[in-house]
């Protein structure tokens, strides 16, 4: 059915039986550890399936940002896109913010999929959704620090000097994280129970970000385009998280607080929204 499918057999002798309800809304967090070896299994089942047919396997992960950052500099030096005044030269600057955004968007894709990826294991046993959830977030952090690091060559390159607030960096990023996990974690169910209006999201999502400062600064002056920027709470996510890592500065730190809380709840309304939905979830999936 989905990628893992052809290991379905393999792992479900894994899961302890009876202990898998409301997994994320309980206590579950606190028995991750007992998944540990269910968690490399399932990360080490995502990276074969997803590289084993590919040549050139992780370094994939170098070449997309690159080719998408040439593409932004092309239009850039053609005239078409004007993205304001920079802190930093354009390529490093594109090339950091399209990581920052791929950041969040990886993650709603990965979380967004989860029942529909693993539909057939769901239907064979009762399913801990929290190691899911778990090995997700493992896979997206692995696959974010190879561009990542990427992105620090490019910046020393071009001559930026990091600030030890750079080091928070990291820490900056997991409102976008929750932020992600949690829409994704909605329109998993939508996937199931209705389907054009996931792929209304997933639409949704790949406009929202030609209205975030990505490829353009915060401060970018273009009539009503301008006051949508204003009003997007992943403005603030992505501009903070970037300032910090290339000037060691605060983009509107309350804005950045106050979307950070607002993640934060939603995140936790979207895991209890998920685990409620559960036995309904699997009768639609039995029934498909």
């Amino acid at each position: 059915m989905q990628k893992v499918t052809s290991a379905s057999h393999e792992l479900v002798e894994l899961f302890p039986r009876g202990r898998s309800d409301n997994f994320l809304a309980r206590s579950g967090w606190r028995r991750l550890g007992e998944y540990r070896f269910l968690i490399r299994q399932l990360v080490r089942i995502n990276f074969n399936t997803e590289f084993k047919r590919s040549f050139i396997g992780l370094s994939w992960l170098l070449i997309l940002p690159l080719l998408s950052v040439a593409i932004w500099i092309l239009l850039n030096g053609a005239g078409i896109v004007d993205p304001g005044a920079t802190a930093v030269p354009y390529p490093a600057y594109v090339l950091l913010s399209t990581s920052i955004w791929g950041f969040f968007a990886d993650i709603y894709k990965n979380s967004s999929n989860l029942v529909t990826n693993y539909g057939r294991m769901l239907i064979m046993t009762p399913f801990p959704y929290g190691v899911l959830l778990a090995e997700q977030v493992v896979v997206h952090l692995i696959r974010f620090s190879i561009p990542f690091g990427l992105n620090l060559i490019v910046l020393l390159f071009f001559g930026v000097e990091f600030t030890w607030w750079a080091l928070l960096f990291p820490l900056s990023l997991i409102p976008l994280l929750l932020l992600g996990l949690a829409i994704g974690l909605i329109v998993a169910l939508l996937r199931i129970v209705a389907v054009d209006l996931s792929k209304l999201a997933d639409e949704g999502i790949r406009l929202l970000m030609f209205l975030t400062p990505i490829v353009y600064t915060p401060k970018i002056e273009l009539g009503w385009l301008s006051e949508l920027v204003k009003i997007n709470p992943l403005t603030y996510l992505v501009s903070f998280s970037r300032d910090l890592l290339t000037e060691g500065t605060f983009y509107a730190p309350v804005t950045y607080l106050a979307v950070s809380g607002f993640s934060l709840v939603f995140f936790a309304l979207a895991v209890r929204i998920y685990a409620k939905s559960q036995p309904r979830i699997l009768e639609r999936l039995i029934a498909a």
